[in-house]
């Protein structure tokens, strides 16, 4: 059975150039291959090159022959973005009436926000917690998959050209990739899971 390179895999592999070297073996997932596309890559695996042409994706044969040090560099590359960001989770249970919400240090100057990590990666391999707007609103980018559950008030994501507005119940999915802002015109109070737990290792 050959390695599977997924989306988020291929996307690491894709900051050092869009000409990338895969092992014979190795298989791309749908949303991989669908990144190809997206980012206009060229992949050689073996002795076949896969490359983007619009919308297609095409075979062409190529010499036989591979980059052994490159080959090290990826292999690299894929164990580090697999590796799982908590070594040993565990089993945990935060009292929701003793979490206090801090400030959060990466607010705009004047905004009013607060957000308190209640599962990190000391724990688990996703994040969680909580986070709060007072007529506030936060541009960020997320390089890292986030859901938002609305405990209370009222909340807005713009993502794109996407606009949001949820309210107490409501849940919303913002995938790894997106440029959004997080904004409350009254007050809001957000349950947040994000993956994987180190997300603000991820964070320009």
């Amino acid at each position: 059975m050959g390695r599977f390179i997924s989306a988020a895999v291929l996307r690491e592999l894709a900051k050092n150039g869009k000409e990338i070297n895969l092992e014979k073996n190795c298989v791309l997932t749908p949303s991989a291959q669908e990144l190809v596309k997206e980012l206009g890559l060229t992949i050689t695996r073996g002795n076949q090159v896969l490359s983007a042409s619009g919308n297609k994706v095409t075979n062409v044969h190529v010499q036989e022959g591979f980059d052994h040090d490159l080959k090290k560099k990826v292999q690299k590359i894929i164990e580090e973005t697999l590796k799982p960001a908590c070594p040993n989770p565990k089993a945990l249970h935060v009292r929701g009436d003793q979490v206090v919400i801090q400030p959060f240090d990466q607010a705009p100057p004047g905004q009013r926000i607060g957000l308190t990590d209640v599962v990190t990666a000391k724990e688990g391999n996703l994040c969680a917690g909580f986070m709060t707007f007072d007529h506030s609103e936060l541009p960020w980018f997320l390089n890292y998959d986030e859901a938002d559950y609305i405990i209370e008030g009222d909340f807005m994501l713009k993502v794109g050209d996407q606009v949001f507005r949820a309210k107490a119940g409501d849940v919303v999915y913002i995938p790894k990739g997106s440029q959004v802002v997080f904004s409350s015109p009254t007050f809001c109070k957000v349950f947040y899971v994000t993956y994987p737990a180190n997300w603000a290792d991820f964070c320009d």
